[in-house]
């Protein structure tokens, strides 16, 4: 599946609501809610005065809503798709994406919820009922968290995995048992992507919870590196070289698929910087 996607599937909200202060304000938002899920009888009293008549009347509207958005996510998929070699989804795959989906609200979920039909439809069974599950656990925020961790994901010689660097370990020419290694490192937070946030993917089950480290790179033999659209040989002058980084797991490998990225071209420019001074860089453009 191609890297290159349309990276506003998900786009950062940039307004933040102002929390009231006053009790009123707090009312007025409560009820507001009450109101939109059919809960508001006893905020104001309103026909009809049954209990059972006010069930089914929220229940329908839920229905409606329900109808609404699995209506929106298989139009999007639809108007996005083309002439395009495909075939059926499991059937019971698609109960589950349908049970999922038809709760998504929020639009540019439901354009992430879209490009999964889509995808299935192109490759049955390229998404897992797991990663359907993780995305349902996901709030925007959460998903947009993962979205800027995939502007920093790479992948290196012959693993297609994507990973996320975090340093390069120059270990000693001579001693290397006995001098501690010198360590370029990474400053993941000045990418908008701190520790906390790396937390939170390990705890959604995307990124893997160690940071792992590569085998020392053998010197002067070229190695590939890819980051984003972006492609390079890699000769390490000298031996000793390895780097560390964490690694998305199967289902956030499935995740960085749909959701696509852009390069974040300060974070290119210090990828490049890292490495300059023990690498012999050749781009592959």
């Amino acid at each position: 599946m191609s890297e290159q996607h349309d990276s506003t599937v998900l786009t950062a909200t940039t307004e933040k609501e102002e929390p009231s202060s006053s009790k009123h304000g707090t009312q007025k938002v409560i009820a507001k809610i009450a109101g939109q899920h059919g809960i508001d009888y006893l905020i104001h009293p309103q026909e009809p005065h049954s209990l059972q008549e006010r069930f089914d009347k929220r229940q329908q509207k839920e229905h409606l809503l329900e109808q609404e958005n699995l209506e929106r996510i298989t139009k999007q998929a639809f108007d996005s798709g083309h002439s395009e070699k495909s075939g059926e989804p499991d059937p019971d795959w698609l109960s589950h994406f349908f049970s999922i989906a038809k709760r998504i609200r929020n639009p540019s979920m439901q354009r992430l919820w879209s490009r999964i039909l889509k995808q299935e439809c192109l490759l049955p069974g390229s998404i897992s009922i797991k990663t359907l599950d993780t995305l349902r656990a996901m709030t925007h925020k959460e998903a947009q968290i993962f979205l800027r961790a995939c502007t920093l994901t790479c992948y290196f010689g012959g693993d297609k995995s994507k990973k996320i660097l975090t340093s390069l370990i120059i270990r000693h020419k001579l001693l290397p048992s006995l001098l501690a290694p010198a360590t370029k490192k990474l400053t993941l937070g000045h990418f908008q992507l701190p520790y906390s946030d790396i937390l939170i993917l390990m705890e959604l089950g995307l990124v893997l919870k160690t940071e792992l480290e590569s085998g020392e790179f053998a010197p002067q033999t070229p190695l590939t590196f890819s980051y984003q659209t972006h492609h390079y040989r890699l000769t390490p002058q000298q031996k000793g070289c390895s780097f560390t980084y964490y690694r998305l797991t199967p289902t956030g490998q499935e995740l960085a698929e749909l959701l696509g990225s852009k390069t974040h071209e300060p974070f290119r420019e210090s990828l490049m910087e890292m490495m300059h001074s023990h690498f012999l860089i050749e781009s592959d453009h």
